[in-house]
């Protein structure tokens, strides 16, 4: 059984890297938005048996369990990697066989990169890359707890790395839509210039406009 498992902070603390650029009642409304639109693009996909949401924030979980997915609740996210273990763990009790590990903040994402990332699970690890090669957007685990999660800077060889040292089989896929993530002005600007429509670039575009 395939779960897909989006680990979503608290809004209120999200896209740090983007103060200064943008206020706090943006990023929040940014991150909101993000997190609705990617929860949507998971459940239109093919191949997935069941998604979860893990978050500490209410009107998240609320959102999720109305859009009829699983809500796995904590107290407070200590960090994406642990909440992304945790949630694992809880999938296993599930059922769960295979989880993919998803982001929130990746405004090109559709449900056909979903439902590929879904399609190419097999035993072992497959990681999808940031645009740059060096962090990890994504995460596909047979089972769900054949590794640890090491997200952050450089983890995507930290996470190959540490299925090579376990003799566990391990794969890039590179998805388009999962790759560009929005961490940056830079990130934002580029999304500002695409022709893409979705809410995110619509609500970026407004906000920039006024500035």
């Amino acid at each position: 059984m395939i779960f897909a498992v989006l680990p979503v902070k608290s809004p209120q603390n999200a896209k740090q890297r983007l103060s200064g650029f943008l206020s706090a009642a943006q990023r929040e409304t940014l991150a909101r938005i993000l997190y609705r639109q990617t929860l949507a693009a998971l459940c239109q996909a093919k191949g997935i048996d069941r998604v979860a949401v893990i978050t500490s924030d209410s009107d998240v979980a609320e959102h999720a369990r109305c859009s009829g997915v699983l809500v796995f609740d904590e107290n407070e996210q200590v960090s994406h990697s642990m909440s992304a273990d945790a949630a694992c763990l809880r999938a296993i009790k599930l059922g769960a066989t295979t989880v993919l590990l998803v982001p929130i903040d990746v405004p090109l994402v559709s449900s056909g990169d979903f439902s590929r990332l879904a399609g190419a699970a097999r035993p072992g690890l497959i990681v999808v890359p940031s645009a740059d090669g060096t962090g990890t957007n994504a995460l596909a685990r047979t089972p769900p707890d054949v590794i640890e999660s090491r997200f952050g800077p450089g983890s995507c060889r930290a996470h190959l790395d540490q299925a090579r040292s376990k003799n566990i089989p391990s794969e890039i896929l590179r998805l388009r839509g999962l790759m560009f993530d929005i961490d940056t002005p830079e990130d934002v600007a580029e999304l500002i210039a695409s022709s893409h429509d979705s809410e995110v670039a619509v609500f970026l575009r407004t906000v920039c406009a006024s500035k």
